[in-house]
């Protein structure tokens, strides 16, 4: 019996929750909310609101989509507690009644890397004085109305009169705390105005100039024609559900469980390579993707939020329902962590800024096993110069019996993506000639993430089963294997590459 069935019971997440159904039936209250700008139920038990705070700047500088749906974090009336965690909970467990996030990338305080608001949130909501005692059901426009005052830091002003000493100073260090929040997201979004500014003045043409920010999308001439349906507005519905359901037919498979397929066209691999460039030439600051690639930037930063949004949505999403249908955490991707990596092998040239020489484990070359912190992975290769070698190596998934097994290398093409789960170890192989940069989208489940959080899923999607077999010499990782030390004596030091991990 495989991992995934065997845990499939486990890894059951609650959509419909039925506070969630309830509060759906109340959209109609939001009408009068100046600062809702939108509403609708996505499905069942989903709800999205778009939200504006009242003031032009800080968090009020765009609108914001809040989802509310799903059982609460800490909430325990769809699952059961080991005796452990209800401690950790407490005498009343449920911290928080239903789901709230936010779901773009936010810098706030009480809201975590998945967009989820912390049991903070409910304070304001009426509370069980007593264990056993029933709360007052929030309704959908207190919880629109919390939202905004977030947005707003007006929900720190309820408490400031009559606060002294520790109350006093808890106040204070709240009110920081949502001021760097705030200040971190505007820098944010000054970067993204700024850059769009630049490429205007120098009269360049840029893939984030030519729509407006919030609204940008996928055009169809960018992706290759046996997709382009998928991304085109105008297609009929019966067309785009042919295409939707049809995936088996538009992909390779490589290897178990992983996925080929071409995505973009050239030329648009090129437009968005210029786009990196021109960025990185303005010296406008930037995160890198990870602590393994520091060559890359993350382009949820710079303003193609939007366009990997679409992609998750109308691609990656739909693609994985087809094909991972044991998968229950890739049936329901609704937000991602998108960047670019570069790797070159430049030779003699290939100094550091201290002309010193790189090192081969900095991910300037290649990029060593380890895991994604997805629950899916698309990776694009948008080529470069011309590159030799760099194949990506797949091993199992971690948790499975064979997780450090060879399973598949695979070539990278212009233009071309490849699928696979987000425990499926993998790593970059050194390029041996040129340069490649790679487009990567960590696709992820909000639901699945918060039940993981508070324990009531195994991390990863797949508790550990028992390793059959000797390791493979390339399937090994110093910093994420516990007996790498132990693997290697018996393996023997030659060729062993050094391994980092990811966040």
């Amino acid at each position: 019996m495989s991992t995934t069935t065997r845990s499939r019971q486990h890894l059951v997440l609650h959509h419909e929750h039925p506070l969630s159904l309830r509060l759906a039936l109340q959209l109609s209250e939001l009408k009068d909310l100046t600062n809702v700008l939108n509403y609708r139920v996505i499905s069942p038990g989903l709800i999205e609101l778009t939200l504006q705070a009242g003031d032009p700047e800080g968090y009020g500088s765009r609108s914001w989509p809040l989802r509310v749906g799903g059982a609460g974090l800490g909430d325990d009336d769809d699952f059961e507690y080991d005796p452990a965690l209800a401690a950790m909970l407490g005498d009343v467990p449920s911290r928080a009644p239903v789901a709230v996030r936010f779901a773009v990338p936010i810098a706030m305080h009480g809201v975590d890397d998945a967009g989820f608001c912390d049991a903070s949130f409910f304070e304001s909501f009426e509370k069980p004085k007593r264990k056993g005692e029933v709360a007052m059901e929030p309704k959908l426009v207190d919880i629109a109305k919390v939202a905004i005052s977030w947005l707003e830091g007006s929900h720190l002003m309820k408490n400031k009169n009559g606060a002294n000493g520790e109350d006093e100073s808890k106040h204070e260090r709240l009110c920081e705390q949502w001021e760097h929040g705030e200040q971190h997201m505007s820098k944010r979004m000054d970067v993204i105005r700024e850059y769009a500014h630049t490429m205007t003045a120098r009269g360049e043409a840029s893939l984030l100039t030519h729509q407006p920010a919030m609204t940008r999308h996928i055009l169809p001439e960018w992706i290759v024609p046996p997709l382009r349906l998928c991304f085109d507005e105008n297609t009929p519905n019966t067309s785009l559900e042919s295409c939707l359901l049809d995936w088996k037919s538009l992909v390779t498979e490589v290897g178990p469980g992983i996925y080929a397929f071409p995505l973009f066209t050239s030329e648009f691999c090129d437009l968005l390579i210029k786009e990196i460039d021109s960025f990185e030439s303005t010296k406008l600051p930037c995160r890198r993707p990870n602590t393994m690639n520091r060559l890359g930037l993350v382009v949820n930063d710079i303003g193609f939020e939007p366009f990997m949004t679409e992609i998750v949505d109308t691609l990656i999403a739909p693609m994985c329902e087809a094909l991972y249908p044991d998968e229950i955490i890739t049936c329901a991707l609704d937000h991602h962590h998108s960047f670019v990596v570069r790797y070159r092998n430049e030779g003699d040239n290939d100094k550091d800024t201290d002309g010193s020489k790189k090192k081969d484990e900095d991910g300037n070359k290649g990029l060593d096993m380890h895991h994604d912190a997805s629950e899916a992975t698309l990776n694009v290769c948008l080529g470069r110069d011309n590159f030799t070698s760099g194949g990506l190596r797949f091993c199992g998934r971690f948790g499975d019996r064979n997780h450090r097994a060879s399973s598949h290398i695979y070539s990278h093409t212009k233009g071309q993506a490849i699928l696979h789960l987000g425990r499926h170890r993998h790593g970059a192989d050194d390029i041996a000639n040129g340069e490649r940069i790679n487009l990567i989208v960590w696709a992820r489940n909000s639901t699945y993430r918060g039940a993981a959080a508070f324990g009531h899923v195994a991390l990863d999607g797949s508790p550990r089963e028992t390793e059959t077999g000797e390791p493979d010499r390339l399937c090994l990782s110093k910093a994420n294997d516990r007996d790498y030390e132990k693997q290697l004596k018996r393996i023997g030091s030659a060729g062993i590459k050094r391994h980092r991990t990811v966040f």
